[in-house]
């Protein structure tokens, strides 16, 4: 049985989404604070978790990037009630898989649970299948590990930057759009901002060009999109 912490402190929404998840079969254990669920999560290992972004204390955005420390893998689907772009992206880039706003529907989040969780697990699969150190000029990709190494360092990959690198390296010289990758990355469970996109590239090229502001390798085609040279 799936295991899911959900963190969030409004008791209404804690006990229907609890009886929701628990009738579709999903184990839950709930907590109202940061402090609490980063130990649950420590102790416990959920298969997944649920994280308010206003949290009394410290909030949902400081335990996303507390426990992506730690775990690169572990699903993490952030609820809010803020609505603005900029605060999607930073869920993205701390290393959210998912941002759902309120009010939303249970059975809205259950399919994006499952969608979260059917990506994880394929990307287990290619794990368990072996996964070989990849080159990118001069930095080394290893997708599994979530980790680009570069000049001695390593350098973190968020679950959305580490599936766009994989997208750009299963097509090696073609033009991606940002609507195919908004489509390959993120399916219909949300659509950011084009812009979102160039953000990633920027994260994504910092971490893997030798000279960031001069790429060789993640490549900018005007009007079209990027494209990946090795």
């Amino acid at each position: 049985m799936t295991k899911i912490l959900l963190v969030e402190d409004d008791k209404t929404i804690v006990e229907a989404l609890s009886s929701a998840l628990t009738f579709h079969d999903f184990s839950v254990e709930a907590t109202d604070n940061s402090e609490d669920g980063y130990q649950k999560f420590i102790s416990n290992k959920p298969d997944l978790l649920i994280l308010d972004i206003n949290l009394p204390g410290a909030d949902g955005f400081e335990l996303c990037r507390k426990i992506r420390k730690i775990d690169q893998i572990v699903p993490i689907i952030l609820l809010t009630a803020r609505v603005q772009e900029s605060d999607k992206l930073l869920g993205f880039e701390l290393g959210a898989d998912d941002y759902v706003t309120k009010p939303f529907s249970a059975k809205e989040l259950i399919a994006r649970i499952r969608a979260v969780l059917k990506r994880v697990e394929a990307t287990a699969g290619d794990s368990k299948r072996g996964q070989v150190p990849l080159m990118i000029g001069i930095a080394e990709i290893l997708l599994d590990q979530f980790i680009v190494k570069k000049s001695g360092k390593d350098h973190s990959l968020s679950p959305k930057e580490q599936q766009i690198i994989k997208l750009f390296l299963e097509n090696p010289g073609k033009v991606i759009s940002r609507d195919e990758i908004i489509d390959k990355v993120w399916g219909d469970e949300y659509f950011p901002d084009p812009k979102t996109i160039d953000n990633f590239i920027v994260k994504l090229r910092n971490k893997i060009e030798d000279n960031p502001k001069d790429p060789h390798h993640i490549i900018t085609i005007h009007g079209a999109g990027y494209k990946l040279l090795l």
